[in-house]
């Protein structure tokens, strides 16, 4: 095993190239749509993505709007003191 796994250590002074080639990503947009046609493949259309509009969780009509967003560890400080007004969800 470890006669196997030293055969991936590169020398000193060698740089390992992954991406060189027709690996490479420059390549890949340039040669892409010509091998596409050669090789007579259906390209798919990108659809639009639709942006996420999120819904209210007790009535699952209308539209959330952040206005305020914590941090991980809880509510701020401003928050806790009872400034901010909330309205309950009518089902």
């Amino acid at each position: 095993f470890i006669r196997r796994f030293a055969l991936h250590i590169l020398p000193k002074r060698f740089v390992k190239i992954r991406h060189y080639g027709f690996l490479s990503s420059n390549w890949k947009r340039q040669k892409l749509k010509l091998l596409q046609e050669k090789l007579q493949v259906k390209v798919l259309e990108k659809q639009e993505k639709k942006t996420f509009m999120p819904k209210c969780p007790c009535c699952k009509t209308g539209n959330l709007h952040r206005i305020a967003v914590f941090d991980q560890r809880g509510p701020p400080a401003w928050y806790l003191g009872g400034g901010q007004n909330t309205i309950p969800c009518n089902n």
